[in-house]
């Protein structure tokens, strides 16, 4: 199954049900949980603060606890032998031969922020891989 065919509305009786609190709705509706990579989750979650839980709800989420990776071959290395199909990025840089080398699996390339200047979305786009980012981040704090 793809990640999208994963995420239907609960079906109680006739009825949908929209009001479940969201974890509810995503243990009882989530047949299937993508693998995810956080490549540089330590340059988002700098003071050890941050709650992954709702990400992990839904993926079955590696963190690689470090600021930056900057080794195009240790960027490889690591999306090769996780095999995810989606791929998190904090400000770091993917490179268009990093990217080259992906494997298939991966199907999403997520920067955690505002920006994806970072990422080279024409090649993405050729390898069938989405990329997204989150335009609202940080928004409250400026």
């Amino acid at each position: 199954p793809t990640p999208t065919a994963a995420f239907t509305p609960l079906h109680l009786g006739s009825k949908t049900h929209n009001t479940l609190p969201s974890r509810m709705i995503a243990s009882r509706v989530l047949r299937y949980r993508p693998k995810a990579l956080f490549l540089n989750s330590a340059r988002l979650d700098f003071d050890k603060k941050l709650d992954f839980s709702r990400l992990t709800a839904l993926t079955d989420l590696v963190r690689n606890e470090v600021d930056i990776v900057q080794d195009e071959n240790e960027i490889v290395d690591l999306v090769q032998k996780s095999q995810p199909e989606i791929v998190i990025t904090k400000e770091m840089e993917v490179s268009a031969k990093a990217l080259e080398k992906f494997p298939d699996t991966v199907k999403l390339l997520c920067e955690a922020g505002t920006g994806y200047n970072n990422i080279p979305i024409d090649l993405a786009r050729d390898r069938g891989i989405d990329v997204v980012n989150i335009p609202t981040y940080s928004t409250e704090s400026v």
